[in-house]
Parts: structure tokens; C-alpha cells; sequence
């Protein structure tokens, strides 16, 4: 396909399949949010909603005005504003009902697709179905939904947990129904992966690179001096013969793949030997394979976080012997277990108890402060504290090195690190998110990128879907602006 033809036009092309990719999608199809009436506890808030024009959809409002001042657990104003209109004190820990209701206006929709490397969910459709979600059930809805109803609606009562979470499970497949009963299909396209988006400038006419010969561009927008054009690839049967490139042109890009693609590495000799693992699934299969083998060596699990906590408690269901390495001191107030409430969280409270070593367990054997230093052939591993101390030597069934993963953001130029916050660093959602307006969500360092969800700060689903409101409302007022 020549470098220059551009084969489908798009307004929004949207990477990504998630959550948060969901929730621009159904915004971008014409359902709009209108202020339902009612009191809202914050004052200010509340005095701007009484003062708003109700025949106006939120879409339409002075988004800048409505969010000043408010706080909470994300860094986005637009975030925190549609989370505090859906779920009004959520973080006091009432279920209160949504100031929001939803008007389908067809008339307001947006022509764009939707890219997703697997099925309409993202990263959810890839985690164990029997863990719970770390947010209580209510918080993974998505808008026009209720998540509560559909379980109901589903029969699904019996995986309800009594803690107010939910399995991945019914997460998972919540998002694969919310997309069908919205009636989204149309513009998702499952199985797609993205492999170049880049910014192509046009005159009166473009040069088809394979032939010479000069065609007007079947993409020109006229109010754009530039389109972004994304291509990539995927297959419509099993062989690789079958592998269909595309490619879109549009003078918007939403970037929304999250941050799950790559998992981090510790870089030591032996870390890429086949007993060496570096995802939950591939622990998860490994261990599932290897159900009815038995073997005294133990599945060495390094890191601090949920997942390897999540590895920890596949394995020990399964009596297997766990040998747990991480580089903190069990009682380090930065680890996650510290910031989550006993009573919601059981499962991970036990695991920092084994750590501490308050709960014993004789499959379980904590090495706080300490690391892998080096892993052999024959499944021979080295750990030494991380003072630089005695190495204590072991044989291990499995390695599980879960320290967290980053984006995978190659397809952009410069894999993305011209757009973070530290420019010419690798994007990071914790230390280094990608930089947008706070309103717009739109790149700071190109317009007509726009991005979404973890990749600018907001790891928790109900802080995602802040991005859609956010986007809808720029691309609303540039609609306008050029309409004069």
C-alpha cells in the first residue's frame, strides 16, 4: 500500500479498546449527558449546576468553570467533575445516585473507529476471571449502564462478591455486552493492531510514491492543514497470508492503550530463560499446566504489588511452595497493601501478614529486602539482600517477576516520548504520564492527539471515563468554531 494513500477518512480514530476507548465511543455515537436535577454536597459545584442552562448537555457547558476547585484522587479537573456528577461522594463511601441522565441524540454523532489488539474490553479480557477487581463493582460501569442491573439482568448473582467488588469475570464480560446492547459494534474493530500513527501534511494534490503518479488526496480535510494517518494490520484467518493491512486518515487520534503492554524487566543474566516469566497469565498457565506435577522446588515470585500478590495466592491454592523476594522492608509505608482497608480487602491484607511474618504459612517464605541477582540454565537462582550482602542460593520451579509494566507506545513517533511531562523520557502513568490540557485532554506537544485513561494519570476506571467528557467537549467547540 503506498506510504501516501490514505484508504478509509475517520473524524476520530481512537487506539485502544478499553474501558475508557468505550466510554469516548459512546459519547462520539450521540449519547449525551444532561444535568438531571438534584443537590450536589459540594457547595460551589452545586451552586454552578443550579445555575447551568438545563436544556444544554454537559458536552456543551464551560467545563474549565464547572471543575475548578475540586479535589480527589485524580489529576485530571474533567475527571474529577464527571466522576462527582455520576457518583456523587463515591469516595465517602456512599452509593448515591447519578446527577446525570442520558438523551441519545443521533444528530451529535461523530464518525470514528475504535482499534483494539484483542476483544472490546482491553487489558480486562487478559486477567484471571476468579480475581476480584481492586474497585468496588459499581466503580467499572460504564456510562448508560448500570453495572448492578446487568448482573441481575445475567444471573450473575453468584459471582457477586459480598466485599462490593466484582470478578474479572463479570468485568470482562460487562464490557463485551455494553458494547453490543449500545449498539457500538459498528465502529470497533477487534484484533486490529496499530503500528504507525503519523502526522502527514497535504497540498492540492499527493504523490502516489510506487508509481509517480499525482491524484488528489481522497482524505483532504479543508479545515486541516495536516491528517493523521494510522496503519497497521490484522488478520481475517489463521495463516499469515491472511494478514490485511489498513489505514486511516483523520484529523483527530485518541491514544487509549493503557500502560499493560510491556511488562518491566530486571535485567539480570538468565531473566530471558523459558522458566523465566514475566505476566500473571503466563504464571497462571504454567502453574495450571503443571497442576498434577509434583516438585518441592518453589515458584519464586518477585514484587510488591497486587499481581505478584495475585501470583502468590494462585500458587498457594494450588500447594505450591512460594519463595517471595522483594526489594522493600515488609513494613514500608509506600507498599499499596498499607493504603487498602482490611475489611474490602482480605486477600491482600493476609498476603502483607505472610510478609511481615504475622501469618505463617509453611508453603510461603518472604525475603524482604532483597533481589534476584542472577538465574541459570538449570533453574538455579541467586538472591542477595539488597545491601549488598550474603546470597542465598535455590532451586526454583518458576520464576514470576512481576514489578509492573509500561505502554507500549512504538507506533508513535519517537515511541511517544516527545509527549510526557519529562519530554524525551519514556512515558510512564506514575512518574511520567503523557502531558494534555487539562480540559481538552489534548496533547500539549501535538494538536489532534489526544490521550486518555492510565497514559495520563488516571489508573482507576471511574477517573477514565473523565477523558471522554473532555475530548467530546473540545471536539464540539473546534466543530463550532469552524462552522462560523
Amino acid at each position: 500500500m503506498p506510504s501516501s494513500a490514505c484508504s478509509t477518512y475517520k473524524e476520530v480514530v481512537i487506539v485502544g479498546n478499553g474501558p475508557s476507548a468505550i466510554s469516548l465511543s459512546v459519547f462520539l455515537s450521540g449519547y449525551r449527558p444532561y444535568f438531571a436535577g438534584g443537590t450536589h454536597s459540594n457547595v460551589y459545584l452545586n451552586e454552578k449546576l443550579q445555575r447551568m442552562n438545563p436544556k444544554k448537555s454537559i458536552v456543551e457547558q464551560d467545563l474549565s468553570f464547572l471543575s475548578e476547585g475540586l479535589e480527589g484522587r485524580s489529576p485530571n479537573p474533567v475527571a474529577l467533575l464527571f466522576d462527582a456528577l455520576r457518583r456523587p461522594d463515591a469516595d465517602l463511601g456512599v452509593d448515591n445516585p447519578s446527577l446525570l441522565e442520558w438523551k441519545f441524540e443521533k444528530d451529535h454523532a461523530i464518525e470514528h473507529v475504535v482499534l483494539g489488539k484483542g476483544k472490546a474490553g482491553g487489558a480486562w479480557q487478559n486477567m484471571d476471571g476468579a480475581m476480584q477487581t481492586l474497585s468496588f463493582a459499581n466503580w467499572m460501569e460504564l456510562p448508560t449502564l448500570n453495572f448492578k442491573e446487568w448482573q441481575n439482568s445475567h444471573h450473575r448473582d453468584e459471582n457477586h462478591a459480598h466485599n462490593g467488588r466484582a470478578t474479572i469475570a463479570d468485568v470482562r464480560k460487562y464490557y463485551s455486552d455494553f458494547v453490543e446492547k449500545r449498539g457500538l459494534g459498528p465502529f470497533f474493530r477487534d484484533h486490529h493492531v496499530v503500528t504507525s500513527v503519523q502526522k502527514k501534511y497535504h497540498s492540492n494534490k499527493d504523490v502516489d510514491s510506487e508509481n509517480g503518479e499525482v491524484e488528489p488526496c481522497k482524505c483532504r480535510n479543508k479545515n486541516h492543514s495536516f491528517l493523521w494517518e494510522v496503519r497497521g494490520y490484522h488478520f481475517h484467518g489463521d495463516s499469515e497470508l491472511d494478514r490485511e493491512e489498513f489505514c486511516y486518515c483523520t484529523p483527530n487520534v485518541v491514544i487509549a492503550t493503557g500502560t499493560f503492554d510491556v511488562p518491566n524487566r530486571l535485567c539480570i543474566h538468565g531473566e530471558s530463560l523459558p522458566y523465566v516469566h514475566h505476566s500473571l497469565q503466563d504464571v497462571e498457565r504454567v502453574l495450571s499446566q503443571n497442576r498434577k506435577k509434583k516438585s518441592q522446588d518453589p515458584v519464586v515470585i518477585v514484587g510488591a504489588g497486587l499481581s505478584a500478590a495475585d501470583a502468590i495466592i494462585m500458587a498457594l491454592k494450588m500447594k505450591r511452595p512460594v519463595v517471595h523476594v522483594f526489594r522493600r522492608g515488609a513494613n514500608d509505608s509506600q507498599l499499596i497493601f498499607k493504603k487498602l482497608p482490611a475489611a474490602i480487602y482480605p486477600e491482600y491484607h493476609n498476603i502483607h501478614s505472610l510478609m511481615k511474618g504475622k501469618t505463617i504459612n509453611p508453603l510461603y517464605k518472604p525475603y524482604p529486602n532483597h533481589s534476584l541477582v542472577e538465574l541459570k540454565e538449570d533453574n538455579h537462582v541467586l538472591i542477595q539482600t539488597t545491601s549488598g550482602g550474603d546470597i542465598v542460593s535455590l532451586d526454583a520451579f518458576c520464576i514470576a517477576i512481576l514489578i509492573g509494566a509500561c505502554p507500549d507506545l512504538s507506533f508513535l513517533p519517537y515511541d511517544g516520548r516527545n509527549l510526557g511531562v519529562v519530554p524525551r523520557c519514556a512515558i510512564d502513568s506514575k512518574h511520567n504520564p503523557i502531558h494534555v490540557d487539562p480540559f481538552s485532554y489534548q496533547c500539549v506537544a501535538e494538536s489532534g492527539l489526544y490521550s486518555m485513561g492510565p497514559l495520563v494519570g488516571d489508573n482507576f476506571v471511574r477517573f477514565g471515563m473523565g477523558g471522554s467528557l473532555g475530548i467530546s467537549n473540545h471536539l464540539l467547540r473546534i466543530k463550532n468554531k469552524h462552522a462560523q
